[in-house]
C-alpha cells in the first residue's frame, strides 16, 4: 500500500477578505476527486453559519432537506433556518429513523415529493443526520434528474468521521446492505460537533468505533490519543472532540482522494471490520447492532484471524479489545446465527473472483489486504464470536 499523506489539522482553506488572506479554522481536509474537489469541515456550532457556506459554494437556489424523525426538531429545522436567513428556500422531508429507511419504496416516495415540488437539477439535496440520511439522500441526489447538487450535514459521530466523506451512496436489499448504489460526491461536508452533545452514550460509542478503526489501520498515534483521552472524548469535550474528529475526517478524506472508486487497493483498507460487521447487521435485520458495533465485532474477528495467520501478535489483539471495550463497544456477538452471518459475508461487496478480500493488520497503524484466509478459519472465528 502506498504511504498516505495526512492533510491533518494543519491544512486550512484560504479565503480572500479584501487584501487579507484568512484561514478557515474549521476545515479538516479537502477531498479531491475526478470531478473536482470539496471541503470537509468540522466546528462547534457550525450549523448557524451554514447559509454563508452555501453562498460561498454558489448553492443559492432551492434546497431539499432529507432527515429523520429524531433529527428534524434538533437540527433539521436549524439547517432550514440557517439557509432561509440567506434567502435560500428550504423544504424538508422526514423519514423514519433506522437502516430500514434505505429502501426502494422510500426512495420512490421521495422522488414523488421532489416531483410535486418541481425540483430542478440546479437545486440542492441536503442530508441532515447519520449514515442513513446520508446514504439515502446521496442516492436520491445521484439519480433524480440524473444528478442534483448534494451536501452532507452529518449529526452522528459515525457519519462525521466516516460515512459522510467519499461519496458512497446506496440503499439496501433484503439480502444485504448497500447492494444498490453508486459513487456520487457531495459539494461539501459540514459537521457541527456540538450536535454530538445530545447523543446517547451508545450512539457516541458506535461512532468512535469508526475513528478508532482509522487509527488501527493507518495512524498508530491516533490510537494513542484514544487510549489517553477516552473519558474526554466520551464526554464530547469541545476542543479535544473537535480536533480528533477533524483528524479522523482528514484520514478518510486523504484515502478517498487517492482511491475514489476503490479500484487501487487503498480505499478498501477503510473496510477493516466491515466484512463481518455488515453481515452481523443484515443477519439481524438491522435491529440488534448499530453499524459501529458491528464493525467493532468485525475488527475483533479480523484481528483474531490475522494473529492465527502470523501477521501480528496476541498483544495487538488484546490492545484492540481493551480499547474497544473502554468505549463500551461489543467485541463478540453472542447468540447470532452462524449460518446467517456466513451467508451475509458471501454477498460482501469486497468479494472478487469468488474470493473474499480481508483487511487485516500487520501492526498498529499498518494494514494489508489478504485473499488467502482459509474458509475453515473464517467459520471457526465466527463461531467463536457468537458462542
Amino acid at each position: 500500500m502506498k504511504s498516505l499523506r495526512y492533510v491533518g489539522l494543519e491544512l486550512r482553506n484560504r479565503v480572500t477578505d479584501g487584501d487579507l488572506i484568512m484561514p478557515d479554522q474549521d476545515l479538516a481536509a479537502q477531498v479531491n476527486h475526478s470531478g473536482g474537489s470539496y471541503p470537509v469541515v468540522a466546528g462547534w456550532g457550525l450549523i448557524n453559519s451554514l447559509g454563508d457556506r452555501f453562498m460561498d459554494l454558489g448553492l443559492t437556489r432551492t434546497a431539499y432537506i432529507i432527515t429523520d424523525e429524531n433529527v428534524m426538531n434538533l437540527y433539521g429545522r436549524n439547517v432550514q433556518r440557517a439557509l432561509q436567513s440567506r434567502d435560500i428556500p428550504a423544504h424538508c422531508v422526514i423519514i423514519p429513523a433506522g437502516e430500514t429507511s434505505k429502501s426502494f419504496e422510500l426512495a420512490q416516495a421521495i422522488y414523488s415529493w421532489l416531483a410535486d415540488l418541481k425540483a430542478e437539477r440546479g437545486h440542492t439535496i441536503i442530508s441532515v443526520g447519520g449514515g442513513v440520511a446520508g446514504d439515502l439522500g446521496g442516492f436520491i441526489a445521484a439519480t433524480y434528474l440524473r444528478g442534483m447538487a448534494w451536501v452532507q450535514v452529518p449529526t452522528s459521530m459515525a457519519a462525521m468521521v466516516d460515512a459522510s466523506i467519499g461519496g458512497k451512496v446506496a440503499i439496501n436489499l433484503p439480502q444485504a446492505k448497500n447492494l444498490v448504489g453508486s459513487f456520487y460526491q457531495p459539494k461539501g461536508v459540514f459537521a457541527d460537533v456540538q450536535s454530538l452533545s445530545t447523543l446517547g452514550k451508545r450512539e457516541l460509542s458506535e461512532g468512535w468505533a469508526e475513528a478508532i478503526k482509522h487509527g488501527f489501520i493507518l495512524d498508530a498515534s491516533l490510537v494513542d490519543v484514544f487510549e489517553e483521552h477516552e473519558e474526554a472524548l466520551m464526554d464530547v469535550e469541545p476542543e479535544i472532540a473537535t480536533e480528533v474528529i477533524r483528524r479522523s475526517m482528514a484520514i478518510k478524506a486523504d484515502v478517498v482522494s487517492q482511491d475514489e472508486r476503490e479500484t487501487l487497493g487503498i480505499r478498501i483498507m477503510l473496510n477493516y471490520g466491515h466484512t463481518i460487521g455488515h453481515a452481523l447487521e443484515s443477519s439481524t435485520e438491522y435491529g440488534q447492532f448499530f453499524h459501529g458495533e458491528g464493525v467493532s465485532v468485525g475488527m475483533m474477528g479480523a484481528a483474531s484471524m490475522a494473529q492465527e495467520m502470523g501477521l501480528h501478535s496476541r498483544e495487538l489483539v488484546e490492545r484492540q479489545r481493551h480499547l474497544l471495550e473502554r468505549f463500551n463497544l461489543p467485541t463478540a456477538a453472542k447468540g447470532v446465527n452462524v449460518d446467517d452471518i456466513l451467508k451475509g459475508m458471501s454477498l460482501d461487496k469486497k468479494v472478487q473472483g469468488g474470493s473474499k478480500r480481508w483487511v487485516m493488520l500487520e501492526e498498529v497503524g499498518r494494514s494489508v489486504v489478504r485473499t488467502d484466509v482459509p474458509e475453515e478459519l473464517v467459520e471457526k472465528t465466527v463461531r467463536e464470536l457468537v458462542s
